[in-house]
Formats: C-alpha cells, sequence, structure tokens
C-alpha cells in the first residue's frame, strides 16, 4: 500500500495485538475515499532505499546533501526494517566511525563517534531536540541520521564526535495500517500496531502502540516497554502544525557485562553475570513536541518549535567491586538508586530561505533556542562490601537494602541544571553553479547549578558563561554527482567538575578539520569519503575513580560509505574507516601521552546486501540480505591497561512480501550473529565489559491494512 508523494508507509505491529485491526477497521471504512489529500513538501527519500538525501530535521535547511561542506550518513527506513533495527546500537553499525561506548549497563545510549563520546554527552537528539530518554529509539523511529564532527553550530553544548538524530514518524495522507509481532530465540515477543490517515480538511493522525515482553539473553533478565503514541498534523495552503505525545513504560536489565583480569576475560560460561537478579532499571519516558510552520513569498520558511521531555525511573545495581581469579570470590556492593528525573524542556525558532542577493543565490537559516536540562536523584543507597558470591559457583539472590542506614545523604538529593540560550546563522553562498562557501557561527550563553543533601544540603556548581562557536567551508562542484569540500567547525561543552575551592575546569573544546568527496555514483547510489582531524582542548576523562582534564587529545583519520542500489534488485550498505586516537598532553600524568582514547578502535567498517527477486510459480517476492561488521581492537581505559578484541559479527535475513486475503503481508526471519561469536562491544573499566549478544533468531510477521 503506498502513500501519496511518496510518504513513507509505516511499519510497525505484532502478534501480541493481533485484535487491535479490528477496532481500527470500521474507522477505515467510514472514510471516504476522496478523503486522501496528495502533499508534497521537503524532498522525500526514494521508497525502500538504502540511500537518502532528505537532511531537512538534521541541517534544519533544504540544502542537498551534496552541498554540505559535513559529513551525513542516513540510517533509512528499508534498512532499519530490513534489518529488525529496535536500537540506536542497532542503528550505527551501518554507519562509519561510531561504536558503542560506556552504556550504563545496558539503561542508556552511549556512543564513540570519531574517537569522542559518552553516555552523558548529550548527543542523541530525538527529531532535532537534546534527547535525555536513555534508550531512546522506539517505535516510532522512522529513520536515523548521524551528522560528523564539531556540530556546535546548529546544536549547540556538544562534544566534536558528532550528533545523531533521530527522526520520529508522522501523520500520513492516506489511510494504512499495519500490525506486526515478532518472536525470538531467547523467548517472549513484541506486539506493535501502527494506523495512519487524513481526518478531512488537512488534518491527520496517527497512532503507534507497542508491548513488548522479551528474556534476557544473560542467564536472567526481561526486556518489557508498554508504548502509546498518538500524534496529529494539519496542512494548510501555506502553513503546517505537527503535535506528537509518546508514553513508554519500561523495565529492563542493569547488566554491567563481565570482566577483564590480566587483560583477559574471567574463564566463565559467557552467558553467566556476576551482578544479581535483582539488577533493574524501571520507571517511564514522556515526550511532547509540537511545532508550527509558515511559508511566505516561495522563498522563505520559518517555525517554532517546542519539546518537553521527562524520564523517570528507579534502578538497583548490585555491582562487582573486585574479583580473585584464583578463587573466583567477587566482591560486590549492592547499590539502588530511587527517584531519578530527568527533564528537558525545549522552545527553538528558525527562519530559512533562498534568496538572491547581489547576483548569487543563498542558503540562509537563522535561529534562536532556549534549552533547559534538568538532572535530578532523590536518594542513593549504598551497601557494604560482600565477598559471598563465587562467579565459579554462582549462588544469586542479593538484592540492595533501601533503609536509612544505607542512604548516602552526599548522593541524595541530587540536582543539575542547565540553562542555555542563544542566537546561530548560517548561509550557503552560491557564487556559480559550481562553488559554493558556506559560513556560520552560533552566540550561546549558558548557566549551570548544582545541589547536593538532605541532611547536609550543599551547592556543588554555579557557573555561567557564554560561548561563540564558528564554522566555514567550501564546496567545489566538478559534476553535478561530484562535490567536493572542506570544512571548519567548532565545538564545546562547559565542565562540571569543580576543584576544592569551588573553581570550574576549564571548558571543553573541540576543532574539526574536514575534506570530503560526495558522488552520486549513480541515480540511487551515493559513496561518501571524508578525511578528518579533530583536537579536544580540555577532555574531561575518568581516570582512576576520578573524573578529571587533560589538555589535549586527538582524532584524525578516514571514512568511506556507500550506500544505495548499485544493480536492478541489489542494495548495498557499506562503510570503512581508519581512526587514530590519542592522548596528546597529561600534566598530571605524562606516561599516558599516546595513549588511545577508550572504545575507538583503529579499524572499522561494515558490509551488507540484499537482493530482492521473483520466483516464477511462487506468488510475491523474496528478499535475501546480509553482511558483517568488524569492529577492531580497542582500549579499554584510558590508562590503556587493557584491551578489547577485535571482531567480527555476521547477520542475515530472509522475507517473502506478498498479498494474503488482499492485505500486503510479510514474513522474514532475521539471524543476528550467525555465526554466534563471542566478543565484547564496549568498557566502562575492567570491571563493567559489555559482552555481545550471541546468535538470537527472529520471526517477524506483518501485515498492512
Amino acid at each position: 500500500m503506498k502513500s501519496a508523494a511518496h510518504l513513507r508507509r509505516p511499519y510497525c505491529c505484532s502478534r501480541l495485538v493481533l485484535t487491535l485491526p479490528f477496532i481500527f477497521i470500521p474507522v477505515f471504512h467510514a472514510v471516504a475515499a476522496d478523503d486522501t489529500l496528495v502533499v508534497s513538501a521537503a524532498p522525500q527519500d526514494r521508497e525502500g532505499s538504502y540511500s537518502g538525501d532528505n537532511v531537512y530535521s538534521t541541517l534544519k535547511t533544504l540544502t542537498p546533501r551534496n552541498e554540505t561542506p559535513q559529513s551525513i550518513s542516513i540510517v533509512t527506513p528499508q534498512l532499519i526494517r530490513d534489518f529488525n533495527v529496535t536500537s540506536v546500537d542497532d542503528a550505527v553499525k551501518f554507519v562509519s566511525g561510531v561504536t558503542q561506548g560506556n552504556t550504563l549497563g545496558g539503561i542508556e545510549d552511549g556512543f564513540v563517534k570519531r574517537g569522542f563520546g559518552s553516555n552523558t554527552d548529550g548527543s542523541v537528539f530525538i527529531d532535532g531536540v537534546r534527547s535525555n530518554q536513555g534508550l531512546a529509539m522506539d517505535a516510532t523511529t522512522e529513520r536515523v541520521d548521524v551528522l560528523k564532527g564539531s556540530s556546535s553550530l546548529l546544536y549547540g553544548i556538544l562534544n566534536p564526535g558528532g550528533v545523531i538524530n533521530l527522526i520520529s514518524k508522522k501523520p500520513q495522507y492516506q489511510w494504512q495500517g499495519r500490525i506486526s509481532g515478532r518472536t525470538n530465540s531467547n523467548g517472549g515477543g513484541t506486539g506493535t500496531i501502527d494506523v495512519t490517515g487524513p481526518l478531512g480538511n488537512g488534518v491527520a493522525v496517527r497512532l503507534i502502540a507497542e508491548r513488548r515482553h522479551e528474556d534476557y539473553w544473560r542467564n536472567f533478565g526481561e526486556d518489557q516497554h508498554t508504548l502509546l503514541a498518538p500524534s496529529l498534523s494539519w496542512l494548510g495552503d501555506s502553513a503546517s502544525f505537527n503535535v506528537a505525545y509518546t508514553e513508554n513504560k519500561f523495565d529492563v536489565p542493569y547488566d554491567r557485562g563481565t570482566a577483564f583480569i590480566g587483560g583477559s576475560p574471567i574463564r566463565i560460561p559467557y552467558n553467566e553475570r556476576i551482578d544479581d537478579n535483582a539488577n533493574h532499571a524501571y520507571g517511564k519516558n514522556k515526550r511532547l513536541t509540537a511545532e508550527y510552520r509558515q511559508e511566505f513569498d516561495g522563498i522563505w520558511e520559518t517555525g517554532i518549535k517546542y519539546a518537553w521531555m521527562q524520564r523517570r525511573y528507579d534502578s538497583n545495581e548490585v555491582r562487582a567491586t573486585a574479583i580473585n581469579p584464583e578463587t573466583g570470590i567477587v566482591t560486590r556492593r549492592a547499590d539502588a538508586n530511587r527517584g531519578f528525573n530527568h527533564q528537558t524542556t525545549y522552545i527553538g525558532w528558525d527562519i530559512s530561505g533562498t534568496p538572491e542577493l547581489a547576483g548569487m543565490r543563498h542558503d540562509i537559516t537563522l535561529g534562536a533556542d532556549y534549552e533547559k536540562n534538568e538532572t535530578y536523584k532523590a536518594w542513593s543507597f549504598r551497601g557494604k562490601p560482600s565477598k559471598q558470591f563465587n562467579m565459579y559457583h554462582p549462588v544469586y539472590g542479593e538484592s540492595p537494602v533501601t533503609t536509612d542506614k544505607t542512604a548516602d545523604d552526599a548522593k541524595s538529593n541530587l540536582r543539575a541544571t542547565v540553562y542555555s540560550s542563544s542566537l546561530y546563522a548560517k548561509d550557503s553562498i552560491h557564487l556559480n553553479d559550481q562553488w559554493i562557501v558556506v559560513l556560520g557561527g552560533r552566540l550561546q550563553r549558558y548557566t549551570q547549578n548544582g545541589s547536593s543533601g538532605w541532611i547536609n544540603h550543599q551547592t556543588t556548581l554555579n557557573d555561567s558563561g557564554s560561548e561563540f562557536v564558528p564554522q566555514a567551508g567550501v564546496v567545489y562542484k566538478l559534476t553535478p554527482e561530484l562535490a567536493l569540500y572542506s570544512s571548519y567547525s567548532q565545538s564545546f561543552t562547559p565542565s562540571a567538575q569543580v576543584d576544592d575551592d569551588g573553581n570550574v575546569a576549564s571548558t571543553e573544546k573541540g576543532q574539526t578539520y574536514e575534506l570530503g568527496a560526495k558522488w552520486q555514483t549513480t541515480p540511487t547510489m551515493l559513496t561518501t569519503f571524508a578525511l578528518y582531524r579533530i583536537d579536544e582542548k580540555d577532555m574531561s576523562i575518568f581516570m582512576n575513580g576520578l573524573n578529571r582534564n587533560i589538555p589535549k587529545s586527538r582524532s584524525e583519520g578516514a571514512e568511506l560509505e556507500i550506500n544505495g542500489e548499485f544493480a536492478p534488485g541489489w542494495q548495498i550498505a557499506a562503510n570503512y574507516s581508519l581512526n587514530r586516537t590519542q592522548i596528546k598532553e597529561d600534566n598530571l600524568k605524562p606516561q599516558n601521552v599516546g595513549n588511545q582514547l577508550v572504545n575507538a578502535p583503529r579499524n572499522m567498517g561494515s558490509l551488507y546486501l540484499t537482493h530482492t527477486l521473483t520466483v516464477p510459480g511462487l506468488p510475491g517476492e523474496l528478499r535475501f540480505g546480509g553482511g558483517g561488521r568488524y569492529v577492531g581492537k580497542r582500549a579499554g581505559d584510558p590508562e590503556n591497561s587493557f584491551y578489547l578484541p577485535a571482531y567480527t559479527v555476521t547477520d542475515a535475513f530472509a522475507a517473502w512480501n506478498g498479498t494474503v486475503s488482499g492485505h500486503e503481508t510479510q514474513l522474514k526471519l532475521n539471524v543476528n550473529n550467525l555465526l554466534n561469536r563471542e566478543y565484547y562491544a564496549s568498557s566502562a573499566g575492567n570491571l563493567r565489559v559489555i559482552a555481545g549478544e550471541p546468535r538470537t533468531l527472529f520471526l517477524n510477521a506483518s501485515v498492512d491494512f
């Protein structure tokens, strides 16, 4: 079922909610056929493609991808559907230069981009708004954009690695729906329904609902989500409005992984945990966004956006603090946190246009925004070290004690708030048909406050400042299909580290130098190449149990990506990155100079191929795909005291698409980690190494109605 003007159809739904369509089918039949509204908006990506060009939501301008002097990768809806992508971590395997970072036991999105990044760096966005949702990707996500390098011009406070922007599904102006179900070899399943269509007078609605209850692949734990996401759009002659709400109740494992002792993983079964079955994080994410846009003169467009996000949750964590590999004794501490409340409020205004000035076309974007990010924790409970657990003969059953006796006042009533307001401007000046000069800058003012303690309440941070970050670039279109570019950009992150005298550490500042090429190899395939160097001054690192700044670090490398249809019925998603990272200066410990940055491999790449064919005598079509990802050796800590070994993981799928009783139907089998390799995805220290999931089979079924 195809929607008007190439608007993408939804893909969700599931066996756990197979009765739900009967609720909605009468609604479909009640809507007249002439209620369908054909619309044309921002450039749409080719349906079913592994290559995309519509980056409006991320770049805040209609400037084509090949006229942007910065690397940007797109994980398209078709890639997401083919390879059963359900998390940002799944998505970035199709992106060069991005690997998993510290995930805080699997409850946070954490990524290293070109050598930089952490789970608290604020680099994951949803529809252009900084996310506090933890595991940000859900059934509402349509595609994932990754903007590489220093990107503070558009997004303010950031490390220099880049931005991951999740683009949400919007209401469509043709009635369509999908129910889908998934089960996997670990046990349990997921059911989803996605319904959208017009109500008349330019109004369209969408409802996405999902229930997930899947067993965790390790020896205990469950992944549970319940999501409800209604949205509404209105489209007028020259104006549009969209409002969306998402509520996602979750209960997920809190798994710190395994441990490396003497540079090697501990010798216990791969799927066994050294924490306890009390470990989990449970709570609710809420998200409300509203955006109004107005076009005028056929040249200019303006808009205002409001967003509010909240993440409230509690957590238990029985954590390993020491391991004796000879005896098997694991020293553990049973901790708990209650009353986490992360809230983000965002208001942004922008105006963009393509006027002719001084005989040259300009792509101009001007904007202003305000952002408030508040992190709060009511109670922190800390247990006493226990040596009752033996990893060679595990007996589980230890739980945190949440009483006044275990409350840690210094880590309770913990509040950190950052206020920021900005003005920014960007202009792509078309000197002629071949040369484009890009200039821009952001002026940002920020204030950050911190406090802690119920009994001994104290202010821990009170700081403010302002930064100006410029960006400049040149694009040379050698041919209409081949563009060469160079750029310089900056980023900044205020430090929250305070010394004993109350002095705040210097602001982290990044500089990115980039050269590259973007080649529309065929009308349906794009090849991109980039060389870059990033210098980060006063970078914050976690070393020897403390956060501190180092004067300078550097990342330099090369990236190649190939995406799209290279032959009839054949799609490719391929990438390779070569990245060299190192600590350049360390005044406190000069012996660390030359060390690699954590979770940043020297070599990394992936190759995925998909083929669609029809078989004589078989109704519908068959779709096969597969490939693998290689991630090289990575430093496990800033001291480089141990390394995670390189790994290669392969995935595959087979699908049948056809019509059953007049409804488009898909049956699909996905196999992740086809060869069942044991590997280690990331490290947060030698006692917190995340083990990769073994071979897992997913059986998916969907029906359009």
